[in-house]
């Protein structure tokens, strides 16, 4: 026991050194898994860009990063530069000693069901635009005209969710141009039947926020536009969070629901004024195909599914049996 018991405390201090020198070492998790954009500026030190890194989620230590770039004699250059995922220090400090930069374009993922506040934030953070100067424009009545003829509030739901390409700091202008002109390709040639292209955007945007499951856009589609053809409240929550700037996993309350918002459709009859987020090819197919069913009701189960039913007093009988 005297003999193995020194060995044992060996191993175990070797242990613990090799994961507090992990810490150092090992590249930390990309949580938002969206590129990483860096700007070295002229004159910056090793120790300065390996701050700059750190403090932007690429590497986890700059002082590992600047004792590597020290040990083999390296000067980091300035320039822009991008990282898919966190990298070594080591791997970060050869990178930015080779002055490789972002590419001439940059690929940007906009997700479905992004509102214009989201997009902006996505834009910038890609180094695509300045995503203030993108709100105001999304917000000009006058650019508003000029790009759609249509006289709206802001382009909320006008601007296609896609994977687009564009040069770094790009005109706002011309990002708008593009991710709308994607819209008016998606729908083009396809004619709702009783629907206007702005009241079949503002249903499929309700189509979007409520569903999770793809196989149910066209059934959720089908409950909204059997509300409507009856007079009935459309009562969709995501138009009350929209109505209230109410995004977070909270849940909507009797006071959010008093609201004199239009967009509240637990108080107004109809559509309210215009779409809520942006829209996918599958929501917009959704509300113009939407499932054969008499259906007027659907509650969430909470596992991101729905229990729909055509009568209040089975759809009463289905929230209770999921509170149970």
């Amino acid at each position: 026991m005297k003999v193995y018991l020194p060995i044992a405390v060996l191993l175990l201090l070797i242990s613990a050194m090799l994961f507090s020198a992990s810490k150092f070492i090992l590249p930390p998790k990309n949580i938002s898994n969206e590129p990483l954009i860096v700007e070295i500026p002229e004159g910056t030190s090793n120790e300065t860009a390996g701050n700059i890194l750190e403090s932007k989620g690429v590497i986890v230590s700059s002082t590992f990063f600047s004792f590597y770039c020290a040990r083999i004699g390296t000067k980091v250059l300035p320039g822009r530069y991008q990282f898919n995922n966190p990298v070594y220090p080591w791997y970060a400090a050869r990178l930015l000693s080779k002055g490789q930069k972002t590419p001439v374009e940059i690929a940007v993922t906009i997700p479905e069901g992004k509102r214009l506040s989201e997009i902006a934030e996505i834009l910038e953070k890609n180094g695509v635009t300045d995503g203030k100067e993108f709100l105001v424009k999304c917000r000009s009545p006058e650019f508003i005209y000029k790009l759609t003829g249509k006289k709206l509030d802001s382009l909320e739901g006008y601007l296609f969710p896609d994977t687009y390409k564009f040069k770094p700091n790009t005109d706002p202008d011309f990002v708008i141009q593009r991710m709308h002109n994607r819209l008016i390709e998606i729908i083009a040639d396809r004619i709702h039947p009783f629907f206007d292209t702005h009241q079949w955007l503002i249903l499929a945007s309700i189509v979007e926020r409520e569903a999770v499951l793809s196989e149910e856009r066209p059934r959720i589609a089908a409950v909204f536009l059997n509300r409507l053809k009856k007079g009935m409240l459309l009562e969709a929550d995501p138009t009350v969070r929209f109505a209230a700037d109410k995004w977070d996993s909270s849940p909507v309350l009797y006071s959010d629901l008093e609201s004199n918002s239009p967009y509240n459709t637990y108080k107004f009859k109809g559509l309210p004024p215009g779409p809520i987020s942006s829209v996918s090819k599958a929501s917009l197919d959704a509300v113009l195909n939407p499932a054969n069913t008499n259906e007027l009701y659907f509650v969430a189960t909470g596992a991101g599914k729905h229990i729909f039913s055509s009568s209040y007093r089975e759809h009463l009988a289905n929230i209770a049996s999921i509170r149970r």
